[in-house]
Parts: structure tokens; sequence; C-alpha cells
């Protein structure tokens, strides 16, 4: 299986590429988004002149953080799961559960994607009600989170693979994985 592990290096460094990106524009967005909001409650209750696109601003730039941070911290590890249940279990047997939950999640965020794509594109139509942009640059938050957890997940899927049927290169590639981060 040194092909797997090849196809599994190239998705990883392309995951890692775009988790950088993704944690660098996450963290612009709730910066931003602190600074619009320290800025509106200066003006409206310091001048008491508010701005009537701050608002709508600061929860578009969290929808993106938010989106944004969804593939980080489930490459991470750091979602919610099942470990009390996994961790019990033998090894063979939490590979196997572990396929299936991400089968499973591959399935549920294909269709999101596919649904939040229409979504974003519907959004072309419809503009802001104070931004001179469309709804679509805050809908297209959910294909691009979506779409970028589908590559996490079958980075996941592909590792427990690789590990449920040659434990050793498994082993193997993650310790170069991250050795690499």
């Amino acid at each position: 299986m040194p092909w797997m592990i090849k196809i599994i290096s190239g998705l990883s460094a392309l995951n890692d590429a775009i988790i950088w990106l993704f944690k660098q524009l996450a963290l612009s967005a709730v910066a931003i988004m602190t600074l619009v909001i320290l800025v509106q409650v200066f003006f409206r209750y310091v001048l008491n002149n508010s701005f009537p696109w701050s608002e709508e601003l600061a929860r578009y730039l969290m929808v993106w953080m938010t989106f944004l941070t969804l593939p980080v911290v489930s490459r991470l590890g750091q979602h919610a799961a099942l470990e009390i249940i996994l961790g019990s279990l033998p090894h063979k047997l939490n590979t196997i559960l572990q396929l299936i939950l991400y089968g499973l999640i591959g399935i549920v965020l294909f269709i999101a994607f596919d649904k939040s794509y229409d979504f974003a594109a519907k959004g072309t139509r419809m503009l802001a009600t104070s931004l001179p942009v469309t709804k679509a640059w805050s809908y297209a938050a959910m294909p691009v989170g979506f779409g970028v957890m589908m590559l996490v997940y079958l980075e996941l899927f592909l590792l427990c693979l690789v590990d449920l049927f040659s434990p050793s290169e498994s082993a193997e590639s993650l310790a170069e994985s991250s050795a690499n981060k």
C-alpha cells in the first residue's frame, strides 16, 4: 500500500496548507469583527451616531469565522467525539467504527455541501441589507467550510483504512506527517 501512503501524504500536504490559511483567515475575521464592534459601540454610545452596516458586517464575519474553523478543529480531533466508546474497544473494532463514522460524516458533508452551494447560488440574487454586496458572500462560507471538511475527513478515512489493513505503515506515515507539522 505504498501508493496509498503517497495519496495520503499529498492530501495531508494540501490539508496542511488549507488549514494554515483557514487559521489565518479566521483570526483575521475575529480581529476585524472585534474592531468593527468596538468602533460601533464607541460611535453609538459616545458620539450618539451609529453605523448602519456594522452589525451586518460583524454577523457575516462571525459566520465565516465559524465555517473556517470547523475543518481546523475536525482535523485536530477537537470536535465532539466518542472517546469513551472508542477507547474501550479493541484496536481493529475501534478502527472499523471510525471508518463507518468517517464514511457517514462524509456522506452528510457531501449533502450539506450540495445544499449549501445551491443556497449560496440563490444568494447572488439578494442584496445585503446595509452592505453593497449580495448575500452570496456570506452564504459562500458554508460550501467552502463543508468542502474543506470533506477533504479533512477523506484524509482521516484513508488513514484509518491504511491502519486497518497495514497498521505498521499507518504508524510510520502518522509519525512522518506529525513530524512535518
